[in-house]
């Protein structure tokens, strides 16, 4: 995983927006080892994903229109189905587990895990 986002870090922005407080996303961030440039949380948000508000607090305060936005989460019921009606870019759903999507939540792409992304994205 961080071999993919340091490619990514090479051509994009990276952010990470998580379910969690700030006193406990330092350690995982560092854990990961990729100096992200946006780190958001729940408590920054004072939202929860799969709440939109948790997304709209982050396309604020990074300052970045949701048209300009590539999503790529593992997450489907907290990332994919609240995502698809915010205008994004580009959505991926990192499916880890083989789970089955839906069509009633395209347009996304699918990867079996972020390793593909750079490449998907033409990195």
């Amino acid at each position: 995983m961080p071999d993919a986002l340091r490619a990514l870090k090479s051509r994009y922005e990276i952010a990470i927006i998580s379910n969690t407080n700030d006193d406990l996303i330092a350690r995982n961030i560092e854990r990961i080892g990729v100096d992200f440039d946006h780190v958001i949380t729940a408590q920054q948000a004072g939202a929860y994903k799969p709440s939109r508000e948790a997304f709209t607090y982050a396309h604020k305060t990074i300052g970045v229109d949701p048209s300009q936005v590539i999503h790529a989460a593992q997450g489907w019921e907290y990332d994919l189905i609240p995502t698809r009606d915010l205008g994004l870019a580009r959505r991926v759903w990192i499916n880890r587990f083989g789970r089955r999507g839906s069509t009633a939540y395209q347009p996304y792409d699918e990867l079996p895990d972020l390793s593909g992304l750079p490449a998907l994205l033409g990195v």
